[in-house]
């Protein structure tokens, strides 16, 4: 007797403990909602007008009203809000996941007060599966979206998407794809097909380390009054770096195939390098940038006041870099590398004010260059000697090169023209001549 109770007591703990585990999920779901939402909204420029959190056994509900920011706002007098609802499934951790669903809708301020939820328009439905281990997969869609008016048509066929996260935010992996967008105005039409995003964030030394890639299977430019441009196989990837405060970028961009009216273009790729710019003194740049044009200062004066950071930023010797160029054309193939650095500057804003010829001293560039002789002979031929005050075309700054012999026939190929640029000290050597700073300086 004494062992079946003894069974019975042990049965209906582990029943309870059971009923308990859904509930205490409840209360950890509960404490990450409290504690990460006031982060998303002000990271994404959000006013929370109000939150509510309503826990059940095994499942709960949020909620949270947003003001948008102003410019999303078509009409000043109903402001645009954004309500976020989850409903949160406990699960029986560690037996089973946890499930959240999240619907964000969109609706003004009189939509918002006199309507329910589910009456407003869903704009973002995520699913997210919370795992034993504190992971977590989310998949995103967003529904097909038309909008019109008298300048513009768009058409969005939606999108969908997969966002895998590791406990704490330690790791985030990002997948999204959309299969077409589609916009029309009076200039004329715009179709992108099939761009997908796949996005990677990892903590390191107190930020962010992404790399990321963007693919774009066929872009379409036709406009009314210009031949139409048709990409094909675009590709971007990116990764950034931190060190000593100073961002470090690179970039690698391809393109399988382009094609201007008639003509075809292609393969052809780029990859770019952007080293040493001090973050501390890029955010002052662009939040002086973004308080003049708030105070809607004069383009010119704008400029002038981002001057002494724009020298703050120099004095941390920024270098940016073409590291490789190729790009196929119907006549040839167009190669090329440049890099820009800054040596050490002394002297202040008012030193480069009175004498540029500190500035221009504080700079090393090297640049090669090699285009094939029938391009730049069709492009010459081509450009036009319009109005002295119109615009130089390409043609005509090319013609100007090879009068000036910055672009000379190659040596070791006939059927190229080459060019090979050195500053440093202020000192200019092309195609190894010294040369007077005016030959790429003109007064």
């Amino acid at each position: 007797m004494k062992k079946i109770i003894l069974f019975i007591v042990i049965a209906f703990l582990v029943i309870a403990a059971l009923g308990i585990i859904p509930y205490w999920t409840g209360i950890e779901a509960e404490k990450r909602f409290t504690k990460i939402t006031p982060k998303i909204y002000s990271a994404a420029d959000l006013k929370l007008l109000d939150t509510s959190y309503q826990r059940g056994w095994f499942g709960s509900e949020a909620q949270s009203i947003f003001e948008m920011p102003p410019q999303f706002s078509s009409n000043t007098s109903d402001q645009q809000r954004l309500t976020v609802l989850h409903k949160i499934d406990h699960g029986f951790l560690p037996i089973t996941d946890a499930l959240i669903e999240t619907t964000l809708y969109t609706g003004t301020e009189n939509e918002t007060a006199s309507t329910s939820v589910q009456q407003q328009s869903a704009i973002l439905t995520v699913r997210t599966v919370v795992q034993t281990n504190g992971d977590s997969v989310s998949t995103l869609e967003v529904p097909a979206l038309a909008l019109k008016d008298d300048n513009a048509h768009l058409q969005w066929q939606g999108l969908q998407g997969k966002v895998y996260t590791k406990q704490h935010l330690t790791d985030v992996q990002t997948e999204i794809q959309t299969p077409q967008i589609q916009l029309e105005t009076d200039e004329g039409r715009i179709v992108v097909q099939n761009a997908q995003l796949q996005l990677s964030m990892q903590p390191r030394d107190n930020f962010k380390q992404s790399i990321a890639s963007l693919s774009i299977a066929d872009l379409l430019l036709a406009g009314k009054q210009t031949p139409p441009v048709q990409l094909e196989g675009i590709q971007l990837e990116g990764n950034n770096n931190i060190v000593s405060n100073k961002l470090m970028l690179m970039l690698k961009t391809g393109l399988h195939r382009a094609q201007v009216g008639t003509e075809h273009y292609g393969p052809s790729f780029g990859d770019f390098e952007f080293l040493n710019w001090h973050l501390p003194t890029l955010a002052r740049l662009q939040n002086t940038w973004v308080k003049t044009q708030n105070q809607g200062v004069p383009p010119k004066m704008a400029m002038l006041g981002l001057a002494p950071d724009g020298m703050a930023l120099l004095d941390h010797l920024p270098e940016l870099a073409m590291t490789r160029l190729n790009l196929n054309m119907p006549e040839g193939v167009v190669r090329g590398h440049l890099r820009v650095k800054m040596a050490p500057f002394e002297g202040g804003l008012l030193a480069a004010l009175f004498n540029p010829q500190l500035l221009i001293n504080a700079f090393w560039a090297q640049l090669e260059m090699n285009i094939p002789q029938v391009l730049l002979h069709k492009l010459t031929e081509e450009a036009s000697p319009e109005v002295a005050t119109a615009p130089k075309t390409i043609g005509q700054q090319l013609k100007i090169l090879v009068e000036k012999g910055i672009l000379i026939p190659a040596e070791d190929n006939k059927d190229y023209y080459r060019s090979q640029i050195h500053l440093e000290g202020g000192i200019l050597q092309v195609n190894g001549q010294q040369r007077p700073l005016t030959d790429i300086f003109p007064d």
